[in-house]
């Protein structure tokens, strides 16, 4: 085994490699989302393992970032992708292979630990790694996660008419009343994305302080969107924001973020006094239906609470949770297998893990 770090030249292999051997889609682990981190001056790695016949086996994103208390960490969102094999042994080698690599990377970059929130699926047909096999590689669960656990998926290969039958009787009837209130859906266009993307920012942050969830910089969005509206890519990347009107005045917004054969929603915003016009039902089933036209195979509803582990973190996540379920109520929720790290540094991560509780009670 050989390890690579793949450059620009090389982009569409690394993409296509994702795309077939995700179980979440691919997006975070995407050659683009790699390019949008780096917008973000964040350093990046892209790490290939390759067989003698420069075949990927596996490839992984990481990222370094810098937590609370200025701590240094390489984080891996959704990955590292592993390629599809029969052999757990085989699989075992490549990521032993691979994180003795992000070891290096860590003790260069002065990290304390590995994070690595795997895009695996419990209980997935495809995966031989059980939570087991991790423990025995030297991963330990972290005390929380980063990325969701848990989501919905809509398959986008049945007929529209399948789909609306999947959702809830109450989910189909305030479609309709928003259609009928006269709510309005368009997408930002390269023209309109910066008028359009100030709107947004404004309600996402009345949002974020009325629903009290921390939002990042309005930076952050404006280049994923930005990079989203600019790049070319074989395999469909892009990212979207969806608007939502009513009497010209914005009151619903969405980004989209679209890889592959999936697309996900990835954050969104509502004005509450507004919320008569059930525009947010109006807005998912027009990204559901663009998507659909757009040949997209799967619609990630995003984050919901987890039934496989409760956390007060996600205390608050009910009605986001009945909301987003109420769009595919007959299908099974999907949990992933979560945070889990590799400590480079053990004595240090105990005195920030005691930190981080102890910050908890702080005023």
């Amino acid at each position: 085994m050989n390890i690579v770090y793949y450059k620009y030249s090389k982009k569409d292999k690394w993409n296509e490699f994702v795309v077939k051997n995700s179980e979440d889609g691919g997006l975070l682990q995407s050659f683009e989302w790699g390019l949008f981190r780096e917008i973000m001056n964040k350093k990046i790695w892209r790490i290939g393992i390759e067989d003698k016949k420069e075949n990927l086996l596996a490839c992984c994103l990481a990222v370094k970032e810098r937590g609370a208390l200025g701590i240094n960490f390489i984080d891996i969102y959704r990955g590292p992708i592993i390629r599809k094999s029969k052999k757990k042994s085989a699989v075992q080698n490549v990521l032993i292979a691979l994180f003795s690599e992000l070891k290096r990377i860590a003790i260069e970059e002065k990290a304390i630990a590995i994070r690595t929130d795997f895009g695996i699926i419990e209980n997935s047909a495809n995966s031989l790694l059980k939570k087991d096999d991790f423990k025995n590689l030297g991963f330990i669960r972290s005390y929380r996660d980063i990325q969701p656990r848990s989501t919905i998926f809509i398959d986008l290969k049945q007929p529209e008419s399948k789909i609306l039958s999947q959702m809830k009787p109450k989910h189909r009837y305030n479609i309709r009343l928003a259609e009928k209130k006269g709510v309005k859906i368009k997408t930002a266009d390269k023209k309109s994305l910066e008028s359009e993307f100030n709107k947004f920012w404004k309600l996402l942050e009345l949002t974020s302080i009325r629903d009290e969830f921390a939002i990042h910089k309005k930076k952050y969005y404006w280049e994923m969107l930005n990079l989203g509206e600019t790049i070319k890519s074989k395999q469909n990347f892009t990212v979207k924001l969806y608007i939502a009107e009513h009497n010209k005045k914005i009151i619903a917004a969405a980004v989209v973020g679209c890889f592959g054969n999936m697309a996900a929603y990835m954050h969104g915003a509502s004005d509450n006094s507004q919320r008569a016009l059930m525009a947010p039902h109006l807005l998912q089933w027009k990204i559901i239906q663009d998507a659909k036209k757009d040949r997209y195979s799967l619609y990630d509803l995003g984050g919901i609470k987890s039934e496989s582990e409760k956390s007060s973190s996600q205390e608050s996540w009910s009605g986001i949770t009945r909301f987003k379920i109420g769009f595919a109520s007959k299908n099974r929720t999907t949990e992933f297998f979560g945070l889990w790290e590799i400590a480079v540094k053990p004595a240090q991560r105990r005195i920030y893990k005691f930190l981080r509780k102890l910050s908890r009670y702080l005023p």
